[in-house]
């Protein structure tokens, strides 16, 4: 009689027999592939991202490094159901954010993902030593990018960035992992190739917990290229400080090398904000700040130039035979097209008088460029300043530059489908109406009469000047350039000058001060030039957005800047 006791024990024996079946099938059938298994699951690859190339001052100081950052890895794979709970608060975040940390892509199995970056020492030693608690995770010790001066030179400097998963997709995997940084701006983007280095990794075994054992081989990541670069730190500090507050740019050229000593725009940023997760709400005040900090006020953005374009009339207007630099016209505070005309005033309401191109330029009177301008067409004056590298691209090592505008009747008319008028000519003379330019072209065309018109190609990366290319000259008389050049002299060491402000005591200096109309707000503050006068060691530009009147806000910031150069250069100027 079959009882219970055989049922129950027929049960049994077919369970045992479907439990070898199934040993048999994982050891003999499938043995070959779960040994392979778990030959990967022991033995590991631990990559290891390059160190990136530091960025140096002219002088080696530090502009860009790295620093140890501690971080919160953990491999999934390893990682037991209560570690959540337990790893969630001694990091002080929610559970749901740390499973989907650790749920992310990653570039292979058993590759670590990244927890939390950039934690203290003290959170880092408290996490080692529940290591037993916590089968998985781990603290790994990493470089991370250090920008010691924070806001000094950010715009030239720029910032970096996580790749994300599109860029991860076309990049070389050598070179770049999941979680490794590019650049985003400036040098560290333009020169993120160099600054990049290769990745190493190691081969490692590990226990049945996950616990590193032995290495097996290894490969030692090779570290970027560093990059010196022509800013002076401490010039660069000075300046920066002398326009905080304001929105404004300052660039100053070394006129031997023709690399910038100073390149300076504020607002600015803190680049450290881009580095690290944890400062995510100070990255996005930036990015939302109405007072746009991330914005280079020296090379992408374009401003009306007012009378610092007067130099580019006269010289159009000198080379062309229109006037000689004696060529005299009345001020009488005001100008007339015609008698019908609305009258066109100069800023001295009560005039010049009878003035020659000299006392013009000394003065910066508008009548007489208005005058000047009846004798020069629109095509005219768009010619040479294409030919002083107005509206002209720019190559500068820090990224692409926004060129400024240079209109003509041709642009006129296929943009808004009408003729050039001869008063637009007068407001294009004085550097109004369409007219646009960056502070760092300004520069340029400065630097160009300051040589005589040799042709200057500002650069901010060091270079080997035996390999520098063969000079070019512009296409202007250099005896007209010599008018300019004097003409300049005046505006700042005449009694009369409107740069009088800028004038120092230990050496004499030439230039050029604009103040920009840009209704309805404030006018814009320009100056412009070189120093010394004699045997020319710099160039000089300086713009505040809305500061009014050039020939004090900007002359004034010309002196400080200046005096700040002869400060940190001990010995006068020869």
């Amino acid at each position: 009689m079959f009882t219970r006791f055989h049922f129950f024990q027929a049960f049994v024996f077919l369970m045992l027999a479907v439990l070898g079946l199934g040993l048999f099938n994982t050891q003999v059938v499938r043995g070959h592939y779960f040994y392979e298994l778990s030959k990967r699951n022991h033995i590991r690859l631990i990559p290891l991202e390059a160190p990136r190339g530091r960025v140096f001052d002219r002088m080696n100081r530090l502009l860009a490094t790295n620093r140890a950052s501690y971080n919160v890895v953990a491999i999934p794979e390893d990682v037991t159901p209560e570690v959540y709970p337990l790893l969630a608060k001694l990091l002080n975040m929610p559970e749901r954010d740390l499973r989907l940390r650790m749920s992310a892509g990653r570039e292979y199995p058993f590759a670590p993902a990244i927890i939390r970056e950039d934690v203290t020492q003290e959170l880092a030693f408290k996490i080692e030593e529940r290591q037993p608690e916590l089968p998985g995770v781990s603290i790994r010790v990493d470089g991370i990018r250090y920008y010691p001066y924070g806001e000094t030179a950010s715009h030239v400097i720029g910032y970096i960035g996580a790749v994300t998963q599109n860029e991860y997709q076309n990049l070389d995997h050598d070179r770049y992992g999941m979680d490794s940084m590019v650049g985003r701006a400036g040098i560290e983007k333009v020169f993120d190739e160099s600054l990049r280095g290769w990745r190493g990794g190691e081969q490692i075994e590990v226990n049945a917990r996950g616990q590193r054992v032995q290495v097996l081989s290894d490969r030692k990541p090779e570290p970027g290229e560093d990059i010196k670069l022509t800013i002076d730190l401490e010039f660069q500090k000075r300046i920066m400080d002398m326009i905080k507050g304001q929105h404004a740019s300052i660039a100053v050229l070394d006129l031997e090398t023709n690399g910038l000593l100073a390149l300076a725009s504020a607002p600015a940023y803190d680049p450290n904000i881009f580095v690290s997760p944890a400062t995510s709400d100070q990255r996005m005040a930036v990015l939302k700040d109405q007072n746009s900090p991330l914005l280079d006020r020296g090379i992408n953005a374009a401003y009306p130039p007012g009378s610092v374009f007067k130099l580019v009339t006269a010289l159009a207007a000198l080379d062309l035979g229109k006037i000689t630099p004696e060529t005299r016209f009345s001020c009488k505070g005001s100008f007339r097209l015609g008698p019908k005309s609305k009258p066109a005033h100069c800023w001295f309401k009560a005039g010049h008088g009878s003035i020659n191109l000299y006392e013009a330029l000394e003065r910066s009177c508008n009548v007489y460029f208005f005058n000047v301008a009846k004798r020069l067409s629109p095509e005219d004056i768009a010619h040479y300043a294409h030919e002083l590298g107005l509206g002209e691209p720019m190559r500068l090592e820090i990224g692409r530059l926004a060129p400024g505008f240079i209109p003509d009747s041709t642009w006129k008319r296929a943009k808004f489908h009408q003729p050039w008028f001869q008063g637009e000519t007068l407001n294009m003379a004085i550097g109004q109406g369409y007219v646009l330019v960056t502070p760092l072209e300004i520069l340029r065309l400065t630097s160009i009469i300051a040589k005589n018109g040799q042709v200057v190609e500002p650069h901010i990366v060091a270079t080997d000047r035996s390999v520098m290319p063969e000079k070019a000259h512009v296409a202007i008389q250099e005896q007209n350039l010599d008018v300019i050049r004097r003409a300049m002299l005046q505006v700042v060491e005449s009694e009369y000058g409107t740069g009088q402000l800028a004038r120092v005591d230990f050496e004499k200096l030439a230039g050029k001060t604009g103040t920009a109309q840009a209704p309805p707000n404030k006018s814009h503050s320009w100056m412009t030039g070189f120093f010394p006068y004699k045997d020319p060691k710099l160039a000089f530009v300086v713009f505040v957005e809305h500061g009014g009147s050039g020939g004090i806000t900007s002359a004034r910031l010309v002196k400080q800047v200046l005096e700040t150069w002869r400060e940190l250069h001990a010995a006068p100027v020869a």
